[in-house]
Parts: structure tokens; sequence; C-alpha cells
């Protein structure tokens, strides 16, 4: 073993500070000159749900006598022992590699580096469900447990694949657990339930996912067996009218048609796959196989998530346009929940070989200049760790053909970083994301970078985005006059310099220039109404690296006080706590009382990020935007 002891890393984790001034300035992502967005023409999401390093690290030990991740920390003596790796599975090639965090807005609603590792028992509490953690993968937006597709105020938020069907790409999410589980239908529903299995059926069924396969067959136990119909899953109606085709995809439900999708080419371009089982392909079939080397207990007769996500592929490539697809090893959680360690490596020897059936598609089908593949989890799953931790961290050894020597910590989701790997088109800009320091990880970023790497590249509106605000206003002739309403911004940046040091992080403060609202309209245009003001800004971004958007907010003032005239409330900044100004927030608000004349605004910027953010100088851009009221 290698060994090192951090710098004060039970105290701090890191030592780096952020330099030099910040600028606001007035110039937005660039897209493709041929007026397309720019970035991959694909994107391959694959989740090991609840897979973190260590399950990753168990499997490889069973299928090829090695390991790559494992660490010896004791928290006592601060020190951090790296085990000599040796990569194994063909992700642990791809040339991004860092850690995640996977916390929800609720429940800890953060991760921190130096807790994580002083406490042997802190990241076992606080963690994120599977629905938080597959809307922040799949929308951008942190969301509380238990809700899909939607932010904590109840607002539905966009997630990639709707956008890359806006784009015309070809969309789907395939599972090894129900279709409608809180992972896929991260990608395919809105739904502030995760529970409300039937009504997500629904939506999934009838929304813009081109290709939807997995199990939570009504017809089937988890041993392949039939079984009087049980619709608590998917309704009657809507199994009766994939089966009747009565939609546009093409049902497929025996192994046989799942095999013929995964080696035909030129086949449907819309499918829905319900595999003969009731909650998972394998992992909750009959048989005590604890103790037992895995695949001893006969499999059941379905097909593999591989051929899913090779049948998945086939009819998705026929589309022109590109594809986004989304792979999920669910049954990993399953397995993590349940302690069970033979079947735990089952799920993961499934899931990495539809990782290699995806990197075989982009070598002899596609290409890397073209597809950006990622293989993350949205958690980790029942606290694997080598069998003599608590209250220090041990590896897992083992030996090829073996069970490994591990021990399982808890039943539960823990709150401790994940893998993730990229390759491709784009994987650059998300590894530039990883801002954060783990005293044993290393790099990390967030979930939600996982999606903001392809709204960043494909947009996040139908209609690209315009630089700067622009107003243009007709005058009438005299004695048509009926006022106008105008905005105009006063000439200069937002200088954010000072970097104050509060305790865990660095506060920046600035000024946001003049911005003056002219409201010249008569009471015949305006009625009852007024006007708002708002702003929303971009990530800063330098050298590859980024600050996100969500560090940023302000407190709106006035240069003098109006009646009628309303400030928006302060948006916060501590650590990047909720949205900041990557949404768009209130700057004033103006009644029909004090609507009319001038009114200049300004706020107080404020950025705050951790100490360990690198140095650098960081750009980025603002926006303010003039709405009337009615």
């Amino acid at each position: 073993m290698t060994s090192r002891v951090p710098s004060a890393w039970l105290k701090v984790a890191g030592t780096g500070a952020l330099a030099g001034s910040l600028a606001l300035g007035a110039s937005t992502p660039a897209l493709a000159t041929d007026g397309a967005p720019a970035g991959p023409k694909n994107i391959i999401v694959l989740i090991g749900d609840g897979m973190g390093y260590n399950h990753i690290d168990a499997t490889s030990l069973y299928q090829h006598g090695t390991t790559n991740h494992q660490v010896a920390v004791d928290p006592a003596a601060g020190t951090v022992e790296h085990v000599p790796g040796t990569p194994s599975q063909v992700f642990q090639s791809f040339p991004v590699q860092v850690a995640m965090s996977t916390y929800s807005a609720n429940g800890r609603a953060g991760y921190d580096p130096t807790k994580a590792w002083a406490d042997f028992t802190w990241i076992a509490e606080g963690a994120t469900d599977s629905a938080a953690a597959g809307t922040a993968l799949a929308t951008g937006v942190k969301t509380n447990n238990g809700i899909l597709g939607v932010d904590p105020a109840g607002n539905v938020v966009k997630n990639v694949a709707e956008r890359a069907a806006e784009l015309d790409k070809a969309t789907g999410v395939v599972t090894s657990v129900p279709f409608n589980h809180a992972t896929p239908a991260a990608w395919g529903a809105h739904n502030a339930s995760r529970n409300d299995s039937t009504g997500i059926s629904t939506e999934m069924i009838d929304g813009p996912l081109d290709v939807i396969m997995g199990a939570g067959h009504p017809g089937y136990d988890d041993d392949h067996q039939p079984r009087d119909a049980d619709y608590s899953l998917i309704s009657e109606g809507d199994f009766q009218r994939l089966q009747d085709g009565q939609t546009s995809r093409t049902f497929v439900e025996d192994r046989a048609d799942f095999e013929a999708l995964a080696t035909t080419e030129g086949g449907p371009t819309q499918v829905f796959g319900l595999a003969q089982v009731a909650n998972t392909l394998q992992q909750g079939r009959s048989g005590d196989s604890e103790g037992q080397l895995p695949f001893t207990v006969a499999q059941n007769d379905v097909p593999s998530l591989e051929t899913m996500t090779k049948g998945a592929l086939n009819a998705l490539e026929q589309d022109e346009d590109g594809l986004f697809l989304m792979v999920e090893g669910g049954a990993i959680d399953w397995t993590g929940h349940a302690n069970e360690t033979t079947r735990n490596i089952e799920e993961t020897v499934d899931f990495n070989a539809s990782v290699e059936a995806v990197v075989e598609w982009v070598e002899t089908e596609s290409s890397w200049d073209e597809t950006l593949v990622i293989v993350t989890a949205d958690h980790e799953t029942g606290y694997l760790d080598g069998s003599s931790s608590d209250p220090t961290w041990t590896p897992i050894t083992g030996e090829k053909g073996q069970l490994p020597d591990q021990k399982w910590f808890s039943g539960n989701h823990t709150n401790q970083l994940v893998p993730l790997f990229a390759k491709g088109a784009g994987s650059d800009l998300l590894g530039s994301y990883a801002v954060g320091s783990d005293p044993v990880r290393g790099a990390y970023l967030d979930n939600v970078d996982v999606a903001r790497v392809a709204f960043e590249s494909w947009g996040r509106e139908d209609a690209p985005e315009q630089e700067g605000i622009e107003i243009q206003a007709k005058v009438p002739e005299i004695g048509e006059a009926e006022g106008n309403l105008t905005l105009t911004v006063a000439d200069g940046v937002v200088a954010l310099d000072g970097g104050k040091n509060i305790g865990d992080r660095l506060r920046f403060l600035g000024q946001l220039p003049t911005v003056s609202v002219t409201d010249s309209r008569s009471n015949a245009v305006a009625g009852t109404g007024g006007w708002t003001v708002s702003g929303q800004a971009t990530d800063l971004s330098s050298q590859g690296r980024t600050i996100r958007a969500q560090h940023l907010g302000w407190t709106p003032s006035t240069a003098a006080a109006k009646p009628g005239v309303t400030l928006g409330s302060p948006v916060r900044t501590v650590m990047g706590e909720g949205t900041g100004l990557g949404a768009p927030a209130t700057l004033a608000t103006a009644s029909t009382e004090g609507r009319l004349g001038t009114t200049d605004l300004g706020a107080e910027i404020g950025l705050e990020v951790p100490v360990d953010t690198r140095a650098g100088e960081y750009t980025g851009a603002l926006s303010v935007s003039l709405f009337p009221v009615d």
C-alpha cells in the first residue's frame, strides 16, 4: 500500500483557495455555427443503482481477482492508504474518472467530505432515494426524496430525454427492475409520488420515450411463472392497450423476441419490452444463493439487461438525428438492501456486460467523436466495506472465482460518494464540473452535473438562446401614443472580489449595474397591471472549470423607495443551497400605483464557494428580463 497523511483533512477538506476576480459579462454559451445545438450527437447514461466503489471491486475480485478502488482509512490517525489498483472493467479505462455526490434537497441536503471520513457512521444517515437522485441526474435539479421530475416547490422540470425528443432524437430507458421504477421514471414521468405506479406507467406509455424495457409484467411472478394478474404496477387498461397494439410501440415480452431485437437491424423503432417477470429479471428468483458462487441457482428464462440494451440500441440508432438512452442495473440496489453478496455480484456482472455492449456499439456503429457514454450510480446501497471495519474503513479482499471477504453495514442507501466514468464527446466538459475535493476519492462533481452536460450542449428550450437583452420600441406618431414599457441596463460588469473566508467557504460581493424600468403606458394599455423584472445567471467558467450558478445570489435594492414597487426576496448563496440565480429570480415588481415613470433597480450580488474551489478567473453572464403584469 501507499500511504499519505493529508494536511488537516479532518478539519478542512483541501487547502486550495479561489483567487482573482470574477466578472459577469454579457455573453452566453455558444451554439454550433449551423444553428443546431453543439455537443454530442448521442448520449448514453448507464446507472448501477446502489453501485458504490466497493460493489465494483467486489465483482471485479470474483471476475478477475483484482480491485481498483480500495482504501484503508483511519480517522483517529488521519491516514489514508490506497491499495495499488488494477483496472479490469471496460469503463475503468475511460479518460474521465471522478467521484460524485448524490444528496437530495432534503435529508442530509449536502455532502461534507470532512464528516464523511471522520465518522464511520455519518454517511449511513440522511441519504437520497432513487427518485430524488434520478430526478437530479435526469433534470439537473435537486428535489426531495420520493418525488419524480418535480422540484420541491411542485414545479415540473424538463429532463434530458424530453430535450432530446424536442431535437428529434430517439430516446429510451432500459432497466432490470420494473420499467416504471424510480430511476427509469425520472426520464419518463413527472409525479409528486414515486409510489403512484399506475399513474407513472400511463405517463410513460403516453410520453415521448421511443423505447421502454424492463420488468413489471402483471401476469408473471419473480420466478417467471404465470400467476393471477396483478395490476398494481401497470393498470389493466394500459396493459391491454400494449398487448392489443393500441399504442405506437411494438410490444415485446418473450425472451426470443427480445433476442431478435438485439440481433436484427432495421427492426421497429418504437418498442415497449415487458419481460415476463414481476419485479426483477433475476434478483427476486427463488433459491437460497447466499454462500454459493454466483449463477449457481438456475436463472429465470428471461432476457438479460445486456440483451435489452442491445435491442434498445438497434431501435434507437435508426434515427439519423441521434439518440439518448438510459440503462439501469436496478437490481444492484435490491441486493444491497437485502445484503445479498452472491446476487449483488450477479447483478453487477450483468450491468458490466451492458456497459461492454454499449462500448462495442459506439466503436462499431458510431464513434467516440459523436457519442458520450457515462457510467455511474444514483447512490450507494448497503454500506459495503471490508470485513473488519467501523470505526475504520478496510479493503475488500478475495480471489478470482470466489466470494470476496466483505461485510454489509446497512440495509439502506448511504450518502457516500459514488464513482463516475465518462468517455467520448463532451466528457471533458463533464470532467470540468468536478470542482469539489474529497480527502479520499479526490475530485468530485454533483449528480446534477450529469444532466447539465446535455443541457449545456443541447440547450434547454426549442429556440436558441439569444445573446444579451434586446429591447425594441416603436415610437408612434403624435396623437397615437399609448406609451411604452422599456428596460435599460447600465454598462459594466459585476466584479466579485475579496474572497472573505467564512469558515469552510469563501464569500465574494459585487454590485449589479443599474437596471432602469421606464413605464409610460396609458391605463387603457396597462389596465390594472404593472411589471416585474427577473434575472438569471449562467454558470461561471475558467479554463474548463465550472462554478454553478446556484452559488450566486442577490439582495435586490432600489435607488429610491417608491410606493407600489416591491423588491424581490433575497436569494441565498450559502454553499450553493437551493437554485440560486441558476433559476429565474425576481428583482422587483411594480403594481399600478408604482409602475409609472422610471424606476432604478440594483442588487448586491453574492457568491459563496467552498474554500477548496480551484483558483482561476471565472466568467459567466447575467440576463435581466422585463415582463408586463396584467
